[in-house]
């Protein structure tokens, strides 16, 4: 474990937080747009916006994942142990449900033959041949849709944790612990030791 404290995610994990809760929020939207209540024209518009963004998505989520495991973090503010369970189970999962869902769009977006160009002639390699058999195309189809409904339930029961955690402690945790500002409203909030990195893992087992 670090040796000390650490109040805030550091930079970087921070933008990547806030651009990667953006561009969520728009690709479920997307998404949701694409599939209901859109004429077919509008959705055949959609669709490949939809692709390219989950690219996106998928390729912040990894550098955000390897960063996580690298870098020093604030440990845990809460002495609860259901609590910490709950939150870690709940972070992985929304972490497993990110990586999921464009690795399953992948799949779909393949099996319909569409245009895998993103931007300047880049491709996304196929990495399958579908089979004639259109079954993997369901499932993966089902995954994508369930998965997408979890995610979004997962979003807002977290965003309102964090606001209920504001709200109850007042201690200004969301700039104390995800902001840009000032940090003059988590002043006097009590200092807790950085959860331990990947890289610290390694370091205590040599």
């Amino acid at each position: 474990m670090s040796g000390h404290a650490v109040e805030r995610y550091p930079l970087v994990l921070r933008v990547l937080h806030w651009l990667l809760a953006l561009l969520l929020v728009s690709q479920l939207a997307l998404g949701f747009a694409a599939e209901h209540g859109t004429p077919r024209e509008l959705s055949d518009a959609l669709l490949p916006v939809h692709f390219r963004l989950g690219v996106l998505i998928l390729c912040l989520m990894l550098l955000r994942l390897g960063l996580r495991l690298w870098l020093p973090i604030p440990g845990h503010d809460d002495g609860s142990p259901w609590r910490r369970r709950a939150r870690t189970w709940a972070h992985g999962l929304l972490y497993v449900l990110v990586l999921v869902l464009p690795v399953s769009g992948h799949v779909i977006w393949v099996w319909m033959g569409a245009d895998r160009v993103l931007f300047a002639g880049v491709e996304v390699p196929a990495l399958f041949v579908p089979p004639a058999d259109e079954t993997g195309r369901a499932v993966a189809w089902y995954v994508h849709v369930y998965a997408a409904w979890l995610l979004s339930a997962l979003v807002g029961l977290h965003a309102a944790a964090a606001v209920f955690h504001q709200v109850r402690h007042r201690e200004g945790f969301i700039v104390r612990r995800m902001g840009f500002g000032s940090m003059a409203d988590g002043r006097h909030a009590p200092h807790f030791p950085a959860a331990p990195t990947g890289r610290d893992q390694r370091r205590n087992q040599k």
